[in-house]
C-alpha cells in the first residue's frame, strides 16, 4: 500500500525510522485489531488517546505508528499535526489510484441495507469492494477506503452526516460515479437545523456525481426530492411506488420469513428477510444495478438464491417460551420508528406485542414533538406494554396514556433496567420489538428473556 516514506510525503509529516521502505499493508485505529504489517494511526478518542497504545501496535506487528507527537523509544513513527486529517489525505491518495465505478449511498434511513444489497448484486459479476457495517463518517469512510485493491472493479460506500458540509467531503474523497438517496425524512436535526437542512446536506452527493458526469439514484415518492434534483443538470434514474418512476414497487407482500414484490410489474422478486420497508431498500439496489446493464429477471434469480441480510430488524424465535424477538436498536430517527413499528406489527400477528423503547436523539426543537408522535403510533399500533429508556421518551408516554388508557408504560432508567422489568412483564408467545437510539445499548434489554443476548 504505502511505504512509511510515502506516508510522510502524503501528510507532510516527519518520518522517525531507520528503515523508511518498509512497508504497511493497511491504516487501523484499534489496536486490538492491529495485524503485521499495518500501520496503527494513534486517534485521539472521547475516552482514550490513541498514543498510549502505539508500543502495543508495534509489539504486534505493526509497521509504523502515525501519531501526534514523538513518541519515547519508539521508531518507525510518522509525527503530523492532526492524525485523523492524516489518515484521510493518505486515503485520498489511495483512492486516486484507481479508476472505477464508486456507488455512493446517502439517505436518512435504509442505507446500510441498501449499499449491501446493492454490493451483492454487483458481486454476482464484479468484483466489488463493499464499504463495512455502518462506517459512513470522517473515520469510517477513509478506513474502507483502504480496503480497495488493484483486482476491484467497483466500490460501493455509504455516506453518513450530522451537519451540512460533512457528505460534501466524503463525497469528495470518495469521488463516487453513481449516488443514491434512499429517504430523506427528520434526523441529526441538532446539526441540521431543519428538514430543509437534512434535503440541503444529502444534495451534496449530488452535486459531486454531477460534477463528475455521474448519475443519481433517488426516491421518485418524495417531490421535494425530485424538484430540489431538477434544479441540476445530471441524469437522474427514480424508484418508487408512483407510476412515473422508472422502477415500480408493486404488489408488496411478507409471509414466513420472505418478503415479495413485483417491479414494472413484470418481474417479481423474492427476498428472504423481515420488513416490508427493506422492499424500497432493494429497489434502490435494483435501480442501481440496472445503471451497470443488469437485467431484472437475471437479478430476480440471483436475489432468490441470496442468504437473508443481516444487521437491522433481526428476528429470533425463542422455541422454549414461545418468544418472537424483534432487534432493531441501532439506531432510530422517526422515519426509522415508524417503519420498524409497523414491520413489527405485521409480524406480531395475534401475538401480545412489547415495545422497548430508547429516546431517538439529535432531533433538535423537534424533540418533543416526534417524541410525542411516538406515543401515539405506539397507542394505534395496539402496543400492550411499553418499556421506555431515555427522558425523551417522558413525552412519548403521556401521548400513549391518552390514547390507550389500559396500555401499560414503564420508565427505567438503563438498557439493563429495561432487561430486568422485560423479565417482569413478558409473557410466554409475546412479540417484543427493541427500537431506540445506538446510545442507549438497549441490545442488551433482551439478556434477561432470551438465551443469549443479542450480538
Amino acid at each position: 500500500m504505502f511505504t512509511l516514506e510515502q506516508v510522510a510525503n502524503i501528510c507532510g509529516g516527519k518520518l522517525i525510522s531507520e528503515r523508511p521502505l518498509a512497508r504497511v499493508r493497511s491504516v487501523v485505529i484499534d489496536s486490538r485489531s492491529v495485524q503485521a504489517g499495518d500501520l496503527f494511526a494513534a486517534l485521539r478518542g472521547e475516552h482514550r488517546d490513541g498514543h498510549e497504545f502505539a508500543r502495543e501496535a508495534i509489539d504486534k506487528g505493526a509497521h509504523g505508528v502515525l501519531a501526534a507527537r514523538e513518541l519515547s523509544g519508539l521508531q518507525d513513527t510518522v509525527v503530523v499535526p492532526d492524525v485523523l486529517k492524516a489518515v484521510q489525505e493518505l486515503a485520498r491518495f489511495h483512492r486516486s489510484r484507481f479508476s472505477i465505478p464508486t456507488v455512493a449511498v446517502t439517505g436518512s434511513v435504509g442505507k446500510t441495507t441498501t449499499k449491501e444489497c446493492i454490493g451483492r448484486l454487483l458481486a454476482q459479476s464484479l468484483r466489488t469492494c463493499v464499504g463495512y457495517g455502518n462506517w459512513n463518517n470522517h473515520i469510517g469512510v477513509p478506513l474502507n477506503l483502504f480496503k480497495i485493491k488493484s483486482s476491484d472493479e467497483c466500490l460501493v460506500l455509504e455516506l453518513g452526516a450530522n451537519h451540512l458540509g460533512e457528505i460534501a467531503f466524503l463525497a469528495e474523497l470518495t469521488q463516487p460515479t453513481i449516488g443514491v438517496i434512499t429517504q430523506i425524512s427528520p434526523a441529526h436535526l441538532e446539526g441540521f437545523g431543519s428538514t430543509d437542512g437534512v434535503y440541503e446536506a444529502k444534495l451534496e452527493l449530488a452535486e459531486e456525481v454531477f460534477g463528475r458526469g455521474g448519475t443519481m439514484v433517488a426516491n421518485g415518492d418524495d417531490p421535494v426530492l425530485a424538484r430540489k434534483l431538477s434544479v441540476f443538470s445530471g441524469s437522474v434514474v427514480t424508484f418508487g411506488t408512483r407510476r412515473g418512476c422508472d422502477f415500480v414497487l408493486s404488489g408488496l407482500e411478507t409471509e414466513k420469513g420472505w418478503i415479495q414484490f413485483l417491479v414494472n410489474d413484470r418481474v417479481t422478486f423474492r427476498l428472504k428477510g423481515h420488513g416490508a420497508f427493506n422492499a424500497m431498500n432493494a429497489l434502490a439496489a435494483i435501480a442501481t444495478a440496472s445503471l451497470f446493464r443488469y437485467d431484472l429477471h437475471e437479478m430476480s434469480r440471483w436475489w432468490h438464491e441470496m442468504p437473508v441480510l443481516e444487521g437491522r430488524f433481526f428476528c429470533e424465535h425463542w422455541p422454549e417460551r414461545d418468544l418472537f424477538i424483534v432487534n432493531d436498536s441501532y439506531n432510530a430517527n422517526p422515519a426509522s420508528f415508524e417503519h420498524s413499528l409497523a414491520a413489527f406489527r405485521n409480524l406480531a400477528g395475534k401475538r401480545r406485542a412489547l415495545v422497548v423503547a430508547g429516546d431517538m436523539l439529535e432531533l433538535g426543537d423537534r424533540a418533543v414533538h416526534y417524541h410525542e408522535a411516538l406515543g401515539e403510533w405506539l397507542a394505534k399500533s395496539g402496543i400492550e406494554v411499553v418499556i421506555s429508556v431515555g427522558d425523551l421518551c417522558q413525552h412519548a408516554e403521556k401521548s400513549f396514556r391518552r390514547l390507550r388508557p389500559a396500555g401499560r408504560w414503564f420508565s427505567v432508567k438503563d438498557s439493563l433496567s429495561a432487561a430486568e422489568c422485560l423479565e417482569k412483564y413478558a409473557k410466554d408467545g409475546d412479540a417484543i420489538l427493541i427500537k431506540g437510539s445506538h446510545a442507549f445499548d438497549l441490545t442488551r434489554a433482551t439478556t434477561r428473556v432470551a438465551p443469549t443476548p443479542f450480538c
